[in-house]
């Protein structure tokens, strides 16, 4: 008999009201997370920057991965053209510098090893 699959397909919305690092997502015990897109909306019209990190937690080190600087109101990508595939425990940290100026949601696949 066929074992059922454990994908679980989930949304992490963040608002990034800080410019501090955030965590926007930590992966469960016994998961590999898929990070598909993490999509923001600068809702001002003024500029902001925002850095993409993720802490690997068996290396105990962050890694900086990518950044998307918005000049005025408009949707736009972090995560665009490759798939970000975090291990258990690891965290998805996202930082703006400016606070209160951009909302969004990281599209993020769990699979479960158990």
């Amino acid at each position: 008999m066929r074992k059922p699959s454990n994908n679980k397909y989930i949304n992490k919305a963040f608002d990034l009201n800080g410019t501090g690092a955030i965590t926007i997502y930590t992966v469960p015990a016994e998961t590999v997370a898929i990070v598909k897109t993490v999509q923001a909306y600068n809702d001002t019209a003024s500029a902001v920057t925002v850095t993409m990190s993720f802490t690997d937690t068996s290396a105990s080190t962050t890694y900086n991965i990518g950044y998307a600087a918005s000049s005025t109101i408009e949707q736009f990508e972090l995560l665009t053209s490759n798939l970000l595939v975090l291990e258990e425990s690891d965290i998805l940290i996202l930082t703006a510098s400016v606070a209160d100026r951009v909302t969004g949601v990281a599209s993020i696949l769990e699979q479960d090893r158990t």
